[in-house]
């Protein structure tokens, strides 16, 4: 009876402790590996210099650099490249010259407007590669 209650008592613990790690790695996920530099360049579009008139009468010329999600949403994404570029020539147009002093903002603005193309798969980030405001 003894052994019983022994063996019942290290199973308890086991499972226990399995319960407790398997929550642990699904709720922090350390297994993720980070992407490698050329899985970025997989993943990522280039658009042309693209070059409009500000809503504060100046003009802009700037080129971003999209991150998607995956090869296929890449695929799809270059099947609507002029879409894309329509976009961000509007969301241009609205801009101020003062609205580029926190870049960072008209990024994400940009993202958010893309990301309302993809049914499916989505932007992760909008890097600016090159600027020149006039």
């Amino acid at each position: 009876m003894k052994r019983f209650v022994m063996i019942c008592a290290i199973l308890a613990v086991l499972s226990a402790g399995g319960l407790f790690g398997y929550q642990y790695l699904k709720k922090n996920p350390g297994t993720t590996k980070e992407m490698t530099l050329e899985q970025l360049a997989e993943q990522t579009i280039q658009t042309e210099p693209i070059s409009t008139n500000l809503n504060s009468d100046n003009l802009i010329q700037v080129r971003f650099s999209i991150e998607l999600d995956s090869k296929k949403t890449k695929k799809q994404s270059e099947k609507v490249v002029p879409i894309i570029e329509s976009d961000i020539i509007k969301l241009l147009s609205q801009s101020n010259k003062e609205d580029f002093k926190d870049i960072a903002s008209i990024e994400q603005k940009l993202k958010d407007r893309l990301n309302q193309r993809f049914s499916q798969g989505k932007i992760i980030n909008v890097y600016t590669t090159e600027l020149l405001i006039q």
